[in-house]
């Protein structure tokens, strides 16, 4: 048996070996806080310097430009100081990462945070560009994310999610969090494509119902959309835009074409017919305008897209087959935000293309 005192040795030896690695973990953690508070995080650089890609080919005038591609967090997360990796270590806090699966819809804030919903994955993708943060919302309250197909953002950076499986339309705030689902009367059958006019109404694509379902602004149920207009039924609605003068253009998928009505659901006037040439849809998806209220339509199919003016008129397409810069692979969702950048959500390819409507023209370099 040892003795007392040899006893009371150990112990101290112990406790002192305890607080010194406690000490050591504190300083660790000092250290890191003083790096990171030290550092600068740039905000995401959105030109692709090695790629030069416009359209129209020369020798016309370039009037859009190949941005670059967004391939999931690891090229929005910035790169971590050594001490930050070595406080992870000891505190097992780093962020998870969750890989694009199948992105179909994407939608970006007046801040520059960047919405993708993955559908396939359950999940809605958050991707601060300034400053370089990742989230993810895969719940809506307790009910987990079944098929979120589309999103839309209103100017007080809320969050609309569309889940097809769910039968849902989900309110979220800036963070993450369920305020409340929104709905129909008698509920959504399969609910699509959403947008937001300029004075908050919204806009909501039920394909199977065939019909899109007007809210108010605070979200109150307004009724269907549009009018009725003979020889004009939508058939499998999918996906909606709206422009300054808050007409509303629906991709009216098994019609093969696009929908143009005024803001009070009076018809205007259609784009496009089922065929294989230009100015023709196989299989129309996405549907967005930009400053000078040209018309951009997604053919999944063709893995292109075609751009109108507004008299229905086509002025250009771009895009390909493939996995390259430019190249699409069934091709979903798309979104053109105030400085005229397009996000497109390529699905196959598991990723997010960024381009530019050159609005007064550019030049190849």
């Amino acid at each position: 048996m040892l003795p007392k005192y040899r006893l009371n040795v150990t112990l101290l030896i112990s406790e002192v070996q305890s607080i010194l690695r406690l000490f050591l973990i504190c300083l660790i953690l000092i250290f890191a806080a003083l790096a990171a508070g030290c550092s600068t995080v740039n905000p995401l650089i959105m030109r692709d310097l090695s790629v030069n890609l416009y359209w129209p080919s020369k020798p016309d005038t370039p009037k859009i430009q190949f941005l670059r591609e967004i391939k999931g967090p690891e090229e929005i997360i910035p790169d971590k100081s050594r001490m930050q990796k070595i406080a992870e270590m000891f505190t097992g806090d780093g962020s998870s990462i969750l890989e694009l699966i199948s992105p179909s819809s994407v939608a970006i804030s007046d801040d520059n945070v960047l919405y993708i919903a993955d559908t396939f994955a359950g999940a809605i993708h958050r991707y601060d560009l300034i400053s370089r943060d990742i989230s993810y919302i895969t719940l809506a309250g307790d009910v987990q994310l079944a098929s979120p197909v589309a999103v839309a953002v209103d100017y007080e950076r809320n969050l609309y999610v569309s889940d097809s499986i769910n039968a849902k339309v989900y309110k979220f705030n800036s963070a993450g969090i369920l305020i409340k689902d929104i709905a129909p009367l008698e509920g959504f059958k399969r609910p699509a494509g959403i947008a937001i006019s300029s004075n908050g109404e919204k806009f909501v694509a039920d394909a199977l119902a065939n019909k899109l379902h007007k809210f108010s602004p605070n979200d109150d149920y307004l009724g269907e959309f549009p009018k009725y207009s003979k020889g004009e039924d939508l058939n499998t609605p999918s996906h909606v835009a709206i422009d300054k003068a808050d007409n509303v253009y629906v991709t009216d998928a098994m019609n093969f074409s696009v929908k143009i009505y005024d803001k009070d659901g009076n018809f205007i006037r259609r784009i496009g017919e089922a065929g294989d040439v230009p100015g023709s849809f196989s299989r129309p998806k996405g549907v967005a305008l930009d400053s000078d209220g040209n018309i951009y339509v997604v053919d999944a199919n063709h893995d292109n897209i075609q751009i109108f003016n507004r008299d229905g008129q086509l002025l250009l397409f771009f895009g390909s087959s493939g996995s390259g810069p430019g190249q699409f692979y069934l091709p979903n969702g798309i979104y053109i935000d105030r400085m005229d950048r397009i996000f497109l959500a390529d699905t196959f390819n598991r990723r997010v293309q960024v381009f530019k409507y050159l609005k007064t023209g550019g030049k190849y370099e």
